[in-house]
C-alpha cells in the first residue's frame, strides 16, 4: 500500500512539474488586430539573432484567423526587424520576374482576411517572391516559353522548335495535353540543358524547377509521388533565393505542413522546411499557427481536449484567448520535451507528435474564422 502511495505521489509531482515547465513558456497575446505583446516581441527578437529567415505557417489555406494573425507578425517583422522580402508558396518563376500579387494563389489574394496584408506589403515596399514549382501564375503562363527561347538564343544555346513548343504546351495545360512521347522528349531535352555548363545559375534553377513540375504533372501525378518532388524542389528554390541575396532577410508564407524542421514518416514527403534546414542550418525560425474554436467544432470536444493532459490545450490558461508557446525556449531548458508527444492540430498528417521539435513557436488563436473569398477589382 505504501509503495503504491509513493508511486502515486511521484506521478502527481511529475505531472505538476511538467505542467509548470510548459506553462512557463506560454504567453497570452492581445486581440488578433494587435496581437503581439512586448513580451512576445522580446522572445521573437531574441530568437531572431543571426536568423534571417522566418517561416510563417498556417493550419490550412482556408483559415482566415491564421491569415490575420500572420499579418500581425509580418507587420512587426517588417516595421521593427527590417524584413523587406516575403516568399509565398506560389510560382517561383513568375514571381521572380513579376513581384505582383496576381501571381500568387487566389486562396490568399482573394481572401478578405489577406487584403490588409497586401496593402501593407505594397505601402512598405516589401518585395514578393515565390518558391513553388507549380507553374500557375499569370506571368508564367504568358511569358515562360518566350523568355526561355530568348535566353537560349542570346547565349547561343541551340534547342529545337519542338522543345519550345512543348515547354509552352506544358505550361498552358499543366501537362494535361502532353502525350507520352512528348513528355519523354521534353524531359530528355531539359536534362541536356541542365548538363550544359553555359546555362547560368538563375536559369539552371528555373529549368530544374520546371522539370520537377513536368514530372508532377505527368509521370508522378499521384499525391503520394508528387508531394515529395514538390517539397524538395520548393526547398531548393528557397535555398536559391536566400543565397542569391545573402544580405537580405526573408519572410516565408506557407502551410504549417511544409515548414516543419523535422522529418517524420507520417508527413509523407512534406519536408520542405526540413530540407531547407538541412541545407541552411541555424538561419531560420519557424512559427506555426492554428485555431481553437471554430463553428464546426463542438464545445464539448474542446472541453474534452482541455481536460486531457496529453493535449496541448490542457496547458493553456483558457481556450478563448490567443497564446504563444515558446517551443525553442522550452526545449533549450528541458531538452527532454523535444521527444514528448502531445495531441494538437497544426495541419500535419498526424494530430499527435512532438510539436516542440517541429516548430520554434506555436500560436493558438482562440476564436478561429474561415477565410472569406471576395471579388477583386
Amino acid at each position: 500500500m505504501k509503495i503504491r502511495t509513493i508511486i502515486l505521489i511521484a506521478l502527481i509531482s511529475f505531472s505538476k512539474i511538467s505542467f509548470s515547465q510548459i506553462e512557463n513558456h506560454i504567453y497570452q497575446m492581445d486581440s488578433i488586430d494587435n496581437l503581439l505583446t512586448d513580451e512576445v516581441k522580446n522572445i521573437v527578437s531574441e530568437n531572431l539573432k543571426k536568423r534571417r529567415i522566418v517561416f510563417l505557417g498556417e493550419s490550412a489555406h482556408h483559415i482566415g484567423s491564421d491569415f490575420l494573425a500572420k499579418t500581425e507578425f509580418v507587420k512587426y517583422l517588417v516595421n521593427e526587424k527590417g524584413y523587406k522580402n516575403i516568399v509565398f508558396e506560389s510560382d517561383f518563376f513568375g514571381l521572380y520576374f513579376d513581384h505582383k500579387k496576381y501571381n500568387i494563389f487566389p486562396h490568399w489574394t482573394r481572401s478578405e482576411q489577406c487584403q490588409d496584408l497586401f496593402k501593407f506589403l505594397e505601402e512598405n515596399e516589401v518585395t514578393i517572391w515565390g518558391l513553388d514549382n507549380h507553374t500557375h501564375s499569370y506571368f508564367t503562363y504568358h511569358n515562360f516559353a518566350t523568355k526561355l527561347e530568348d535566353y537560349l538564343k542570346q547565349n547561343n544555346i541551340s534547342v529545337s522548335d519542338k522543345f519550345i513548343q512543348l515547354a509552352d504546351k506544358s505550361i498552358k495545360t499543366r501537362g494535361d495535353e502532353l502525350k507520352k512521347d512528348e513528355v519523354e522528349y521534353l524531359l530528355s531535352s531539359l536534362d541536356l540543358l541542365l548538363s550544359n555548363e553555359n546555362i547560368n545559375s538563375v536559369w539552371h534553377q528555373f529549368l530544374e524547377s520546371f522539370k520537377s513540375a513536368v514530372e508532377i504533372y505527368t509521370i508522378h501525378s499521384s499525391k503520394k509521388e508528387g508531394i515529395p518532388i514538390r517539397d524538395k524542389q520548393m526547398a531548393k528554390n528557397l535555398d536559391f533565393l536566400v543565397n542569391e541575396y545573402p544580405e537580405e532577410k526573408f519572410l516565408v508564407w506557407v502551410a504549417n505542413a511544409h515548414m516543419s524542421k523535422v522529418e517524420k514518416d507520417f508527413m509523407e514527403g512534406q519536408t520542405m522546411g526540413y530540407d531547407f534546414v538541412e541545407m541552411n542550418s541555424n538561419i531560420s525560425y519557424h512559427i506555426a499557427f492554428t485555431y481553437i474554436h471554430m463553428p464546426w467544432i463542438k464545445e464539448r470536444k474542446i472541453d474534452k481536449a482541455q481536460a486531457n493532459e496529453n493535449n496541448l490545450l490542457h496547458y493553456l490558461p483558457n481556450t478563448k484567448q490567443n497564446y504563444f508557446i515558446d517551443s525553442n525556449g522550452l526545449i533549450k531548458k528541458k531538452p527532454e520535451f523535444s521527444n514528448k508527444e502531445y495531441d494538437s492540430f497544426f495541419g500535419l498528417n498526424s494530430d499527435t507528435t512532438n510539436w516542440f521539435k517541429h516548430f520554434d513557436a506555436l500560436i493558438f488563436i482562440g476564436k478561429g474564422i474561415r477565410s472569406n473569398f471576395i471579388e477583386l477589382e
